[in-house]
């Protein structure tokens, strides 16, 4: 008989041999070896050796595999060698939420269509306590005047080192002006009473962590004194 194998692996090969009358035996066993040819290539793209991640923040894990023989098949992640799931279609990804702080060390394992098998090396990231948003800057700046009716954008610029900026709120002396949840992060306010005002910003990040700004104290003032004349009648007139 012809035989084609279409799996690397071991085999069994064994036959049966039947005389006119029925009596049959059994060979012995010869046990062969089916290579697939070369193996496949994989690494792991993201995140990269040395990435700090937030505890409960979804990452995103992505591979690449090529095949020298046949087709890559499937590629399958691991976290500390516990299955983060499989893909078969390009771009390999898998989604990965961190539930505990650590060292994490990540590996992808491809199959070709022939069944040969590859396994990248570990890229280890540091899963740690998500960190607070920070300010870096709010203005109208402290001190700053403003006029009753002006028209004024109210700025924030935030950074967050572990994770994003979900949103940022603005107040004047505690009532909100608005909240921004793209960069750059503004508001609008137009006073309509002289005095002095605190303006202050909440920052949240996407795991819900906030921080809240120190306070400008911006003095609004009741603009320039209107001006009036007389036209007519004219002085020293009769």
């Amino acid at each position: 008989v012809t035989w084609t194998p279409t799996l690397a692996g071991s085999y069994s090969l064994t036959a049966v041999v039947t005389d006119n009358l029925g009596a049959t035996t059994t060979s012995s066993t010869n046990t062969i070896t089916v290579t697939g040819g070369t193996q496949p290539t994989v690494s792991i793209t993201a995140p990269t050796t040395g990435s700090s991640l937030a505890v409960n923040s979804s990452t995103t894990v992505t591979a690449t595999a090529t095949a020298v023989t046949g087709t890559i098949a499937s590629v399958q992640f691991f976290a500390n060698s516990v299955s983060l799931g499989t893909d078969t279609v390009f771009p390999y990804t898998a989604t990965w939420l961190p539930t505990a702080t650590g060292t994490i060390a990540l590996t992808a394992l491809t199959t070709d269509t022939a069944g040969n098998q590859a396994t990248s090396s570990a890229v280890s990231v540091t899963v740690a306590a998500n960190q607070s948003p920070a300010f870096t800057s709010l203005t109208p700046a402290d001190l700053a005047s403003v006029g009753v009716g002006s028209s004024n954008t109210v700025t924030a610029v935030v950074t967050d080192a572990d994770g994003a900026i979900a949103s940022v709120q603005f107040f004047a002396n505690g009532v909100s002006l608005g909240t921004d949840s793209s960069s750059p992060y503004t508001a609008s306010w137009v006073p309509t009473i002289a005095g002095s005002y605190a303006i202050t910003a909440v920052v949240t990040d996407n795991l819900g962590a906030a921080t809240t700004s120190s306070t400008n104290t911006v003095t609004v003032t009741g603009g320039n004194a209107p001006t009036a004349t007389v036209t007519a009648p004219t002085t020293g007139s009769s």
